[in-house]
């Protein structure tokens, strides 16, 4: 076998020479080289993981946060249209009790206006009563004082009538 190499041209003792090369070459590119390089490779995929985690768990906390914000939302509306409906029966009942008020009101100033009408009929028969016994007692007296015939008398009582 060593003819073989010989004849080839290569050298037993170089070529073991070489390959303990090699290999101290490879142990010490394994020590110092790989094991950095492999540490910081497995450094970076432990950050990739880690953002990867925590960018499920943002989107996680942005869906969560839109939910709220659509429930928040809603409750608002919801409170919202509650206060309106609220605003529109106190509004109602307030109309309502105005509208009762001004009805009182307004048969309080009709029964008044009714007794002050009553009153003032009244007083009005009592002049003119007053007037009309004047009216007759006048008559009467010029009845008396043309007590000369009974055509004089129906004449007399004829325009006193229309003095009246």
């Amino acid at each position: 076998m060593e003819t073989l190499l010989t004849k080839l041209g290569i050298d037993w003792k170089l070529l073991l020479a070489q390959a303990v090369n090699f290999l101290i070459l490879l142990a010490i590119l394994y020590k110092f080289l790989y094991k950095p390089v492999l540490k910081t490779l497995h450094d970076r995929e432990e950050k990739i993981d880690k953002s990867l985690k925590q960018a499920e768990t943002i989107e996680e906390n942005l869906f969560k946060s839109e939910a709220e914000k659509a429930k928040i939302i809603a409750e608002a509306r919801n409170e919202a249209g509650k206060i309106i409906a609220d605003g529109k029966q106190t509004a109602e009942k307030m109309r309502d009790e105005l509208v009762n008020t001004a009805k009182i009101e307004a048969a309080n100033v009709l029964e008044q206006s009714k007794k002050q009408l009553g009153a003032e009929k009244e007083q009005m028969f009592k002049e003119l009563k007053g007037e009309v016994s004047d009216m007759v007692i006048t008559a009467t007296e010029k009845m008396l004082r043309n007590k000369m015939n009974g055509d004089l008398d129906k004449k007399t009582i004829e325009e006193g009538l229309k003095e009246f």
